[in-house]
C-alpha cells in the first residue's frame, strides 16, 4: 500500500477518528491529543505524497471557500491576541479554526470521485450507528455513565456515549441525523418506495440519532431534529406533506389531551425549566459584557476570564460558552467573526445549490445546516474539536464537485 493509499484510507476513516480528542496526553511540554495525531498524519503524508502541485491544486479547488476561509482564519488569529489567556486560546485556535480549514483543504484536494464521497458520507453515518449502540447499552446499564447522569432511569440517567457530558452526544448526531433523514425521504420519494430503498443506511442513521437525542434527554436536540425533519417532509412531495400535516395535528392533540406532556412541552419551549431558566440568565449577564465588547468579544477562551465581572447569578456556575450560537461566536471571536460565520453559511448554501436535482439531497444542505442553527440556539454546535472538524465535512460532503470514477 503507498502513500497515496493510506492517505485516502486515512480520509475515509476521519469520521471514526472524531472521538480521538478524548484522549489526551503530552509529547515533552505539548498537549495534544490521538485526533491532532492522527491530523498530523494525514498533513504529512499530504505533503510527501502531493507536494508543492497538490498544494496548488487544493488550492484552486477551493474556488469561492478561499477568501471566506482566508477571513476565519485571519479573524480566529486575531482573537487570540484579543484573549486574557494567551497559550489556552493559542490551543484553541489551532484546534478550532487552524486543524479543521485544513482537513477541509485536504479532503477538498484528495477526494475527487464519487465513490470516495459515499464511502465517507457511510463511514460518517455508521458512527451514529455506533454511538446509538453504544448510547442504548449505556443508557441501560448506567455503564461509564459520569456524575450527575449516572443516576437511575426514573431519576433522569443521560447516556453521554464515549464524551463527557449527554449535550456532547446530541450535539454531534443531530445535524448528521438531519441530513440523513433528508437523503431517506428524497430516496422513498423517488422510487416508489421499494423495501429495499426504505430499509437502507440513512434510516438506520436517521433512527439512531433519534434514539441517541432521546437517551441523551438533549431538548435543544430534540427540537432541532423535529423542526428539520417537518420542514423536510413539508417541502419533499405532495405525500409527505399531507404526513407532516399529520404529525403536526396528532401532537397538538396529545398536547390538548395528556396534561403532564402539555406541560413539559410549554415549560420547555418558554424557558421555564430549570436548564432554561439558567440560559436565559446567562444570556442575560453575556449581553451586558458584549455591550462593553462589542467589536472584539473576550477572545478565544476569554469568556469565563471576561465574563466573571458581570456575573450575577452566582447560583449558576459560570460556563465555558455561553451557550447561544450568536453569543458563542461574538463572545469567542467578536464582531467580525459572528460577519466571517455569516458569510460561510452563505458560501455554503450557495455552493448547494444546483448540485442535485433534489432539494433535499446530497446538495441539499439545508437539513443539516438548520439542525445546527437550531440546536445552536440553546447550545454551543461548533466550538469543540470534534463538530469543528464535523462542521466543515458536513460542508465538504453537501457541497462536493466531484467526477465519477470510470
Amino acid at each position: 500500500m503507498n502513500g497515496k493509499s493510506v492517505l485516502r484510507w486515512l480520509i475515509l476513516g476521519l469520521p471514526f477518528a472524531l472521538p480521538f480528542y478524548l484522549v489526551r496526553f503530552h509529547v515533552g511540554s505539548l498537549p495534544t491529543t490521538l485526533l491532532e495525531v492522527y491530523f498530523g498524519l494525514m498533513v504529512i503524508l499530504f505533503l510527501y505524497e502531493c507536494g508543492w502541485p497538490g498544494v496548488c491544486d487544493g488550492w484552486n479547488q477551493l474556488s469561492r471557500w478561499r477568501v471566506p476561509m482566508i477571513a476565519w482564519f485571519a479573524v480566529g488569529l486575531l482573537s487570540i491576541f484579543v484573549s486574557p489567556n494567551f497559550f489556552v486560546s493559542l490551543g484553541l485556535w489551532r484546534a478550532y479554526i487552524l486543524e479543521p480549514l485544513m482537513i477541509f483543504f485536504i479532503v477538498m484536494t484528495v477526494v475527487r470521485v464519487e465513490e470516495d464521497v459515499r464511502r465517507l458520507r457511510s463511514n460518517l453515518f455508521l458512527v451514529v450507528l455506533m454511538l446509538g449502540i453504544l448510547s442504548l447499552i449505556q443508557f441501560f446499564t448506567g455503564w461509564g455513565i459520569p456524575h450527575p447522569w449516572d443516576v437511575s432511569i426514573l431519576a433522569g440517567r443521560r447516556a453521554v456515549g464515549p464524551f463527557l457530558y449527554p449535550n456532547a452526544l446530541a450535539l454531534f448526531v443531530t445535524p448528521v441525523g438531519a441530513w440523513a433523514f433528508a437523503l431517506w425521504v428524497t430516496k422513498i420519494t423517488s422510487i416508489k418506495s421499494q423495501a429495499s430503498k426504505i430499509w437502507n443506511l440513512e434510516f438506520g442513521t436517521w433512527i439512531f440519532s433519534l434514539i441517541v437525542i432521546l437517551v441523551a434527554r438533549s431538548n435543544g436536540g430534540l427540537v432541532a431534529f423535529l423542526v428539520t425533519a417537518l420542514l423536510i417532509l413539508a417541502c419533499a412531495s405532495r405525500t409527505t406533506r399531507r404526513v407532516a400535516g399529520g404529525l403536526i395535528v396528532l401532537a397538538v392533540a396529545v398536547c390538548v389531551i395528556a396534561t403532564p406532556i402539555r406541560s413539559k412541552v410549554v415549560k420547555t419551549l418558554t424557558f421555564h425549566q430549570w436548564s432554561g431558566q439558567v440560559r436565559l440568565f446567562i444570556w442575560r449577564e453575556t449581553w451586558q459584557m458584549l455591550k462593553d465588547r462589542p467589536i472584539f468579544g473576550a477572545g478565544l477562551s476569554g469568556y469565563p476570564i471576561v465574563f466573571k465581572p458581570y456575573h450575577r447569578a452566582t447560583a449558576i456556575e459560570i460556563f465555558q460558552y455561553p451557550h447561544n450560537i450568536l453569543f458563542n461566536f461574538w463572545s469567542e471571536m467578536g464582531l467580525l467573526g459572528v460577519i466571517v460565520f455569516g458569510w460561510i453559511l452563505i458560501i455554503w448554501i450557495r455552493s448547494g445549490r444546483g448540485a442535485v436535482s433534489a432539494p433535499w439531497a446530497r446538495g441539499g444542505v439545508i437539513p443539516p445546516l438548520l439542525a445546527i442553527l437550531i440546536h445552536g440556539l440553546v447550545d454551543v454546535p461548533y466550538f469543540k474539536n470534534d463538530l469543528a472538524i464535523l462542521f466543515w465535512l458536513l460542508i465538504f460532503l453537501t457541497t462536493a464537485e466531484v467526477t465519477i470514477e470510470a
